[in-house]
């Protein structure tokens, strides 16, 4: 069986609303990751230079409390994004 590309429906691959889809869905992406690696340096440097003075449980209450405002922002982006 032949698949004759010319008449195949790609109509759904060349218009433009999935385009705009696919850039909004690889921004989300884009950002999802650059959060994540923003947490993490925010992390390492606050436990490196900034949290001498502090005992384990305010060292601990500090990444939860930085991990939820992180998770909190992607949540809301992704959210936002899988209701349009």
């Amino acid at each position: 069986m032949r698949i004759n590309l010319r008449e195949t429906n790609t109509k759904h691959i060349s218009s433009p609303n999935n385009v705009t889809a696919m850039n909004s869905l690889g921004s989300k992406v884009a950002a999802t990751v650059i959060i994540g690696v923003g947490w993490l340096a925010f992390i390492v440097l606050y436990l490196a230079f900034f949290a001498g003075n502090f005992d384990f449980w305010q060292k601990l209450a500090i990444l939860i409390a930085s991990g939820a405002i992180a998770c909190g922002i992607v949540a809301l982006m992704w959210i936002k994004w899988a209701l349009k």
